[in-house]
């Protein structure tokens, strides 16, 4: 690349169908695609990371919101990295010497982020969408200036219960609510103990939604919380899904936060997602050059986005029974079956 550009900080808010990736983060020393492998290789083919830092994140400020665990999705993750913007990017209708030198201070107002976001896509696979591009400040950090997560999460009623989806939406919802507040999930991960600070979590809400698709019946969990720990809200399903099936009382749930160890069940990962990630506390700075929300046209790009997940997961279940041939090798294993092992630790960066 051509050393007349200058650099920006940004913030990439981008969608993805997780199931063809090991997971969101690039890992040292395997070799299997990430998301953030095909993203980063996108930036470096549209020029918008330096050659000498094509394999070095850090080098480029590169900072997540979400690490996802693999065959999870997510409607609109974030990630703020420094892009190298050069002529190419410029408005059409500004006139440019060749010879003239490029610099932030002068040429910030002729970028056309439009383009920028179009180069950047058109080097993506398509299960892969970049939504938004917005300024932020040099120091920004997803993870730091995060201040909730949304995810959804989609499963069939069948898995549930034999019982049609209105039937038994209300003690669905009555289950769910206990998790709202603060809590200790020590039993919703693996290997954490009572006492480990990083178990106490704070879920500000989950509402719970009845659908079909295809004549088939759905349910839709919306979880807003600050951040999750590894596996917390796939056991968080899961163990809805266990007081069903194995007819255990509803103070089941309750019991989880004491000082105790509980067995709860996993839940497939291929109906979890991250819905979005608010940033409300950096917002209210007065030095920032773009307020962090979605607007009109970034929300109607998101939601044209959607089917790629929500179609998708519904239809696995419908045409490879997804779901339902996980129970029924759970039930085979009286319900103790191994979680999977995976290199990432977390759902979401705290």
């Amino acid at each position: 690349m051509s050393r007349n550009y200058f650099k920006q900080k940004v913030l990439l808010t981008f969608g993805y169908n997780g199931a063809n990736y090991h997971g969101l983060q690039i890992q040292k020393g395997v070799d299997f695609d990430t998301v953030e492998s095909k993203l980063f290789q996108a930036l470096k083919v549209s020029n918008l990371i330096m050659e000498q830092n094509g394999n070095d994140l850090s080098k480029s400020g590169w900072s997540r919101g979400a690490r996802t665990d693999k065959g999870v999705h997510a409607l609109c993750n974030s990630i703020a990295v420094k892009l190298c913007i050069n002529k190419e990017f410029f408005k059409d209708d500004v006139q440019q010497n060749d010879e003239e030198i490029v610099s932030k201070q002068k040429d910030k107002a002729k970028v056309d982020y439009g383009k920028v976001l179009n180069v950047i896509n058109s080097n993506l696979p398509n299960d892969i969408k970049v939504h938004s591009i917005k300024l932020v400040t040099q120091g920004f950090d997803v993870r730091k200036n995060a201040r909730y997560r949304f995810y959804e999460y989609i499963a069939p009623v069948s898995i549930y219960s034999e019982k049609k989806g209105e039937e038994i939406i209300e003690k669905v919802n009555n289950l769910v609510k206990k998790f709202v507040g603060t809590h200790n999930f020590h039993n919703y991960s693996r290997g954490m103990k009572y006492t480990d600070p990083q178990s106490m979590r704070y879920i500000l809400s989950i509402q719970v939604e009845l659908f079909k698709y295809e004549e088939k019946e759905f349910f839709k969990f919306l979880i807003h919380g600050q951040s999750f720990i590894y596996h917390q809200i796939r056991k968080m399903m899961g163990i809805v899904i266990q007081i069903f099936q194995e007819e255990l009382p509803d103070t089941f749930i309750d019991n989880t936060f004491f000082k105790n160890q509980l067995r709860i069940i996993l839940a497939p990962a291929e109906g979890l997602f991250l819905n979005r990630i608010s940033f409300e506390g950096y917002n209210t700075k007065f030095d920032i050059p773009q307020r962090l929300e979605i607007e009109e046209e970034d929300q109607i790009k998101i939601d044209q986005f959607r089917p790629t997940i929500v179609n998708f997961i519904c239809e696995q279940e419908i045409k490879n029974q997804t779901f339902s041939n996980w129970l029924k090798i759970l039930k085979e294993k009286n319900f103790n079956i191994e979680e999977e092992e995976d290199n990432n630790k977390v759902e979401n960066d705290d």
